[in-house]
């Protein structure tokens, strides 16, 4: 085998371990999944509470939240005035349901599905994506992007 197809045959194998170790099952540490599900808990048990205050706790202080219309919430002070406005405005009753959990060393993302009773009493519902960082123990969301599933268009 010549020089140039030994390094070509190395750097191939390389690519494809590296795709092969984050496109495979995750092998995180069940107890940061646990732990990671109790978070989703307690973030969905606050919500229902209605306590922002509680609620932008699981998030850390430079949190950047990309919510479903479009607006962006710069620090966990702005995430929990963005939830006493959701409060306000009567939204209650929110159900997560995990879909996908992965870890990797301290940090992990989550994607889950949410539905909600929205101010007219109508269900809501969307999706979230959660990048989170172990910080003291704890696992607190970085990043989250929320949308908002719309309703189908009426048929003709």
């Amino acid at each position: 085998m010549t020089p140039m197809a030994r390094r070509t045959l190395i750097g191939a194998s390389a690519t494809l371990a590296l795709i092969a170790a984050l496109s495979g099952p995750s092998l995180a540490d069940p107890d940061a999944r646990e732990a990671i599900e109790s978070r989703l808990q307690q973030y969905e048990d606050r919500f229902n509470a209605r306590d922002a205050e509680a609620l932008a706790r699981l998030f850390n202080e430079d949190v950047v939240y990309y919510g479903p219309l479009g607006t962006v919430f710069e620090g966990r002070d702005a995430v929990e005035q963005r939830y006493r406005g959701s409060f306000e405005a009567g939204f209650r009753d929110m159900r997560i349901e995990t879909i996908e959990i992965d870890v990797l060393g301290d940090t992990a993302w989550d994607i889950a599905r949410y539905t909600i009773t929205g101010p007219n009493g109508d269900p809501l519902e969307g999706y979230h994506l959660a990048i989170l960082k172990k910080v003291d123990g704890d696992w607190m969301v970085q990043r989250t992007l929320v949308n908002a599933v719309m309703p189908e268009p009426p048929g003709d």
